[in-house]
């Protein structure tokens, strides 16, 4: 009886200790999630108070929607090369500061930097630089590359989102990095090089595996930041040309607030966090997996 009343007065103390938390968490994202459920199966248009429970027309009707598709596609091909350059270079940059470096600090301040800037600031920042910076370097370097009509030429403004991206991102990537490398055992290494791992060697046989929980978080930071991106897009290109460069967030924005059709949009809000749930979870996953092995 004195073991059970003292889990009792554990659950209630640890039930105080996280009721702030779950309150703005039921608050801020259980109820307008419910909400949004709930809308998605009418057809309201925002404005008006009266509209109508049309069951699942808004999700059958997704399928049909070509823009949303192609916006979905447009997102996954954004996210491959996003987390592709901002984890190898991240880590290219991890590897180089970690050390005793001369000014090593003085540069991991600079790569730091653009992270603390607004996406919405990076996306107007950026918007100069392709299309004045650039055009000037070309006038005095006659170098073709900045030439390159990077906010209208449709084959190639999803690659400058990724630049942009890319430079945004990379500082704060790169210092968990610089955590993860700290973190390796040293013994470890030092027991490689006895052996004769040496070099690339000791990189991929022992830091890369012991580091792949790191590795994993900077991947899923990526990957949960990509499919959720708008700030960029929506500063530097707007969608356009057209609607080339409109990725998901981009496109239920629009459908909400320019086409006035919250319902549908809340429909696509809906796939969306489902895809963002999916990752979360498959994270958490894998992370609890690498735990157990090692």
């Amino acid at each position: 009886m004195l073991a059970f009343k003292r889990k009792l007065n554990t659950i209630q103390k640890e039930a105080i200790f996280i009721a702030p938390s779950l309150t703005l968490y039921t608050i801020f994202f259980v109820i307008p999630f419910a909400i949004g459920i709930y809308y998605s199966f009418t057809n309201w248009q925002g404005i008006s108070h009266n509209y109508e429970i049309i069951g699942l027309s808004n999700y059958t009707s997704l399928i049909k929607d070509q823009f949303f598709i192609d916006s979905i596609k447009r997102t996954l091909y954004f996210t491959l090369f996003n987390i592709f350059f901002t984890n190898v270079l991240g880590m290219i940059f991890a590897l180089m500061l970690a050390g005793e470096v001369r000014f090593n600090k003085v540069y991991r301040l600079i790569l730091m930097l653009p992270s603390i800037l607004s996406l919405v600031v990076t996306g107007f920042l950026w918007q100069f630089m392709f299309t004045k910076i650039s055009a000037d370097i070309y006038k005095y370097t006659s170098i073709d590359l900045f030439n390159t009509n990077w906010l209208s030429d449709n084959k190639v403004i999803l690659y400058s989102i990724v630049i942009v991206t890319v430079w945004q991102g990379l500082g704060y990537i790169m210092m968990i990095f610089i955590a993860g490398i700290k973190s390796v055992n040293t013994s470890v290494i030092e027991a490689g090089k006895i052996d004769g791992a040496n070099g690339m060697k000791s990189f991929f046989y022992l830091q890369l595996p012991l580091m792949l929980p790191t590795i994993l978080v900077g991947i899923f930071l990526n990957l949960a930041g990509s499919i959720k991106i708008f700030d960029v897009v929506f500063s530097l290109t707007g969608g356009g040309p057209g609607r080339i460069s409109e990725v998901m967030v981009l496109n239920i924005y629009k459908e909400a607030f320019i086409n006035n059709r919250l319902g549908y949009a809340n429909a696509k809000a809906i796939v969306l966090t489902a895809v963002v749930i999916l990752i979360v979870s498959i994270q958490m996953i894998c992370m609890n997996k690498v735990g157990d092995q090692r």
